[in-house]
């Protein structure tokens, strides 16, 4: 399904991900993408909202990962223009490599600290720019593993550094529907994706000092929605 998605969109991407209007663009092109290959999937989405983001500030989206369905729906579930710190790997991707290409999404060297830092910088100029950034802080995932991961500190710094509000997000349950976690375009099965957007934690006047409390806030805001079983 992915392959028949980069056919479809390969074009378009090439020819309107460009230019002042490139952000607009690639917003609309991910989210068609999305509602698509859900429907495909036979996947829908539940939706609780704690906040309703304002579609006018930037946030520091952090959400749990253990699927690649967390990227598809997260178009579905913020309705704002956000950039993605994806894994450098990505870059080797047929189509989705282009919006790392072209400046739409941001992509991690975890190898690199000097590189890890400039991806820190990117992600505030898109801050100030007025888009959104998103961050699975667990910093990635192992199919073994039954707990989250504990919290890496770069959204953190961001959000502090900027002043820009933290956004959690809780995928509760996409790691049961989307069955093989190799490749997107691994096995799933049809099904409702329960997702919960919390409220935003400001970080008005906090500082560096404040960077671990802010980290574990967020991850307890997120793992106590994953015990929950509503």
């Amino acid at each position: 399904m992915y392959l028949l998605f980069c056919l479809l969109l390969w074009l378009p991407i090439i020819v309107l991900v460009r230019g002042k209007n490139k952000y607009n663009a690639a917003r609309k092109i991910k989210l068609f993408w999305s509602k698509w290959m859900s429907f495909l999937i036979g996947i829908k989405t539940e939706i609780k909202f704690h906040f309703k983001p304002d579609p006018k500030l930037s946030y520091v989206i952090c959400a749990n990962h253990k699927s690649y369905l967390d990227i598809v729906l997260m178009y579905l579930v913020i309705d704002q223009d956000f950039s993605f710190l994806g894994k450098s790997e990505l870059l080797k991707w047929p189509v989705i490599n282009i919006f790392f290409k072209r400046g739409i999404d941001i992509p991690v060297y975890r190898g690199s600290k000097t590189k890890a830092s400039e991806c820190l910088i990117w992600a505030e100029r898109e801050i100030r720019k007025g888009r959104s950034v998103v961050f699975f802080p667990e910093g990635g995932w192992d199919d073994l593993e039954q707990e989250m991961r504990r919290f890496k500190n770069g959204a953190f710094k961001l959000a502090i550094d900027t002043q820009c509000s933290i956004l959690p997000v809780t995928f509760k349950n996409n790691y049961d529907l989307f069955t093989d976690h190799k490749n997107i375009s691994g096995n799933s099965k049809p099904g409702t994706a329960k997702v919960v957007i919390h409220q935003s934690i400001s970080t008005n006047n906090l500082t560096r000092e404040d960077l671990v409390d802010l980290r574990e806030n967020t991850y307890n805001i997120i793992k106590t929605e994953l015990e929950n079983e509503d």
